[in-house]
């Protein structure tokens, strides 16, 4: 066998070098924030351990996605966006894949050029009264948010949360204002009163398990669910995503598992979907003189 040249093995090497350096440099584009806001969308990811994300990993779920960021939960000083992979929250050590990353990759779809931000900000085991306003946790999110704003458009919230506002009649008669008033709250400190807000619903096998299956839990359980699911017709520019078919990793019965959260956030993404073309639809059957700008008093 003939030997290479030396001259030819450093050829070689400096052109395989060069693609190397070309391959990193392309892939690092993938995560680059816009130049344009209009194409960084981003949401924020809200409510408790069903958004953070409960179901076992593969190795290929720690690879970032293209085209999605983060800002990452446990930030230190400025917030940084970085690539997007599970777990989103890397809050408590419950937190894993989720659906945060299923949604961004659906709503990605036949929209070249937009790049999606993701906020999580959802916290395991948190009932609505530790994520209202006036907490430290929506404290943050509003505060992320904001800075994200700088960068691009906050399209929307995707929120998954209410198993432990079924632990009492209290918590669950109280529910539907207290999701009502949060989502008023949110839309006025972001200054978008059309907000979009996507909710999803409990899980129908939530109330089966052993600790969750006594008569007056399943009926908490279900006043919440009626809460959910009723939420579009009573506050406009909202969606609903639901959890037929789905399925839990263990004998809890409160989680999802794996290829649950794939349908659930391809779910969000139609729901988001149908909510927006609505909002359009209401906005181009507007009376003229509404859509008329008025005189500056």
């Amino acid at each position: 066998m003939k030997l290479a040249s030396p001259l030819c093995v450093v050829l070689c090497a400096l052109l395989s070098g060069s693609v190397l350096a070309a391959d990193d440099k392309q892939d690092a584009k993938a995560w680059e924030i816009p130049s344009s806001k209009e194409n960084f969308h981003v949401f924020l990811l809200m409510g408790q351990s069903n958004m953070s994300g409960y179901a076992m990993m593969l190795a290929e779920d720690r690879k970032p996605v293209p085209y999605v960021v983060k800002l990452p939960t446990k930030a230190k000083g400025k917030f940084r966006w970085r690539p997007a992979s599970h777990p989103l929250h890397n809050r408590l050590k419950s937190d894993r894949f989720g659906l945060g990353i299923p949604f961004a990759v659906e709503y990605l779809k036949n929209k070249p050029g937009v790049t999606v931000g993701l906020i999580p900000v959802a916290w395991g085991g948190a009932g609505i009264d530790k994520l209202k306003k006036g907490t430290p946790t929506y404290s943050n999110a509003i505060k992320k948010a904001q800075h994200a704003m700088t960068r691009g458009v906050i399209k929307g919230v995707l929120w998954h949360q209410g198993e432990s506002d079924t632990i009492s009649q209290a918590k669950a008669d109280s529910y539907d204002q207290k999701l009502q008033q949060l989502i008023a709250d949110v839309r006025k400190d972001l200054a978008n009163d059309k907000l979009p807000f996507i909710v999803g619903n409990l899980a129908e096998f939530y109330g089966t398990g052993k600790d969750h299956r006594k008569p007056d839990r399943v009926k908490r359980i279900e006043k919440v669910r009626g809460v959910l699911r009723s939420l579009p017709k009573k506050v406009k520019h909202t969606g609903f995503a639901e959890s037929t078919g789905c399925s839990s990793p263990d004998g809890h019965m409160v989680h999802f598992d794996r290829k649950s959260y794939i349908i659930l956030g391809k779910r969000y993404a139609k729901a988001y979907a149908e909510t927006v073309k609505k909002k359009r639809k209401s906005r181009q059957n507007a009376p003229a003189d509404a859509k008329r700008p008025q005189p500056r008093a």
